[in-house]
């Protein structure tokens, strides 16, 4: 049986307007093959791209692009995020004129990169959350034509986004690069999550010592290397209790652990309740319907 290890199904009901709004204090780390601006409107919020961790604060945008591992953690009480996820067929054009190839194709194949983060001080940021809050409210209201203007505006964003991009490429003075990139080791955890992974194979993947490795891998995701795991398999866990039927010593083989009174003690720290919690709240969900 084939497990993909913390993709999201996520809901877009319409599948010929592929685009849907969430309002959420905190995203599970995830990917999936849809496309999400994350817009922080009330509050901080630590958001995770892949290997990078940054703090965002009210009215700043993080951009997370198809299979992208992302998630964020508030900072604050009351901290609320709005997370506009939609496929990039919305976006992209017919490929009978210039703006699919020029601008879109790159960065959704992923040959370019944009920048990941739109801070208060960069440029268009004002514009941009203009932008945004008409798309809500038109998304909000549904009237008449509402497809037309979420579309514009949506289009809107990217352009301005594009512009943005732009200036980074061309200035002289780059961003500030972390030392060390674990966006390829962190990808490669999530694909072995079920795995027993040593510190020291980590270590070579990066080309660290194990002892530096320890203190760098820390900094970076803000756990050590076992508890980042518990992590990916509690949350691949939490999914397959909701979504499926298996039993719970089936879940727990699935994910990797071959204990399943260790999987329970590790489960229950990492999400605070058992795992027996989340398969009782569904079916009493499932229920009701």
């Amino acid at each position: 049986m084939t497990v993909s290890p913390l993709k999201e199904n996520t809901q877009i009901p319409d599948r010929t307007f592929p685009i849907n709004v969430f309002m959420v204090g905190g995203i599970h780390p995830h990917w999936h093959d849809h496309i999400e601006w994350i817009y922080v409107k009330e509050g901080q919020a630590r958001v995770q791209i892949d290997g990078s961790y940054e703090q965002l604060n009210k009215g700043e945008l993080a951009f997370v692009n198809s299979k992208q591992l992302h998630g964020a953690v508030r900072l604050v009480p009351d901290t609320e995020l709005i997370c506009i996820v939609f496929n990039e067929a919305l976006v992209r054009g017919s490929g009978l004129d210039i703006t699919e190839h020029h601008y879109f194709v790159p960065y959704l194949n992923q040959h370019m990169k944009w920048p990941s983060l739109m801070r208060q001080s960069d440029p268009f940021i004002d514009e941009m959350n203009a932008s945004f809050s008409r798309l809500l409210v038109e998304f909000k209201n549904k009237m008449p034509g509402y497809e037309l203007l979420v579309k514009a505006e949506l289009l809107r964003i990217f352009g301005l986004y594009f512009r943005f991009a732009q200036q980074c490429t061309s200035q002289s003075l780059p961003r500030i690069q972390k030392p060390y990139d674990f966006s390829s080791l962190l990808q490669t955890l999530r694909e072995r999550y079920q795995e027993t992974i040593s510190v020291g194979e980590a270590a070579r993947l990066v080309n660290l010592s194990p002892n530096h490795f320890c203190k760098i891998f820390k900094q970076v995701t803000g756990k050590t290397l076992i508890e980042y795991m518990h992590m990916l398999r509690v949350q691949e866990a939490e999914r397959l209790l909701r979504d499926t039927d298996y039993p719970i010593t089936e879940i727990a083989d699935l994910v990797g652990f071959s204990n399943m009174t260790y999987f329970g003690r590790v489960f229950k720290k990492v999400r605070n309740m058992a795992p027996s919690m989340v398969r009782k709240g569904q079916l009493e969900w499932k229920s009701q319907l």
